[in-house]
């Protein structure tokens, strides 16, 4: 989940709520089953990235031997309660790097990613679920840098960079998706690209954006805009960025139906068949039972209809 916008829009608000209501959410005892939940979360400054529940220490992003990339001496922390886990979410907001700019005083300079791995114990073979909460840095338009100094300049330039390689990853995973969805595309159309190199953010998550990546995964961005009449103008930008997200799934094509192919049978028509031959068999099975003992296995019945003589 991602919460873009203009600063001072109100994303880290937006995403400090949704992570109190994930924590109410996991620790109210809903859930079947035992799990084990795992909490780190990171800040990304530029190409430089941060352990928020490591008082801000300088961490590494690198990709091991398999491809999967990692967060080289970030720590993760196992959580047991609301409490616990709130308490983390605290302490990471209070060490984020926060400056002053022309539209909001105590503006997010950076990207906060929240992750949270789910474990399962009873299935220790099956991958572990990730949720990550992302409040992204603001954006900002060109007019609004020009009273800033040059580092403040060149902090607005790499977050309003990967803000673009971020809109350009979530789409090319889209249509990577679509095409996938459809069937394989045409030799006149070219695969989706997603440059999720060229940025630390989309580095970090990578097995989120790459398409050759087995994960499945879910995306929402929440757009935050503000109320205010002179932000009119970003507050329009940030739609038309939250606009060119959307991909549109062309329908596949009404598979027709063929009783010789049990993928085309609907409902009915697959419970039909199952119950039927079920019936068929069990009375096959008493009546080789009531025979003389046999080293040979029972056979199969003959078919009884012309639909289950085809699936067969």
């Amino acid at each position: 989940m991602f919460a873009y916008g203009q600063t001072g829009s109100g994303k880290t608000f937006t995403v400090s709520g949704l992570e109190r209501h994930v924590a109410e959410t996991l620790m109210d005892g809903s859930l079947d089953g035992e799990r084990k939940i795992f909490i780190s979360i990171v800040e990304l400054a530029g190409q430089t990235a941060y352990d928020l529940l490591n008082s801000r220490k300088q961490i590494s992003i690198l990709e091991d031997s398999f491809g999967t990339t990692q967060m080289a001496g970030a720590l993760e922390h196992h959580v047991t309660s609301k409490d616990v886990l709130l308490g983390y979410i605290e302490a990471a907001a209070s060490l984020r790097s926060t400056a002053s700019t022309l539209k909001n005083d105590t503006s997010s300079r950076s990207h906060a990613i929240c992750r949270l791995r789910f474990e399962n114990p009873a299935m220790p073979s099956v991958e572990d679920g990730l949720l990550y909460l992302i409040d992204l840095a603001g954006s900002e338009a060109a007019r609004d840098k020009t009273v800033h100094d040059l580092t403040r300049m060149k902090e607005a330039r790499e977050i309003n960079t990967s803000l673009s390689v971020l809109k350009d990853c979530i789409r090319g995973r889209a249509l990577a998706d679509a095409d996938s969805f459809t069937g394989r595309p045409g030799a006149s159309k070219k695969p989706a690209y997603v440059p999720f190199r060229q940025s630390t953010l989309t580095k970090t998550l990578k097995h989120v954006f790459d398409p050759a990546s087995a994960r499945s995964c879910k995306t929402v961005v929440v757009a935050c805009v503000n109320p205010c009449l002179a932000d009119a103008g970003p507050s329009k930008n940030t739609l038309r960025y939250a606009e060119m997200l959307r991909v549109p799934v062309p329908k596949a094509k009404a598979v027709e139906y063929s009783p010789a192919v049990p993928a085309t049978w609907n409902n009915e028509q697959l419970r039909y068949w199952i119950e039927k031959n079920s019936k068929f068999w069990k009375l096959h099975v008493d009546s080789q039972r009531a025979l003389p003992f046999s080293s040979k296995p029972p056979a199969a019945p003959p078919p009884s209809d012309p639909l289950r003589a085809v699936v067969s």
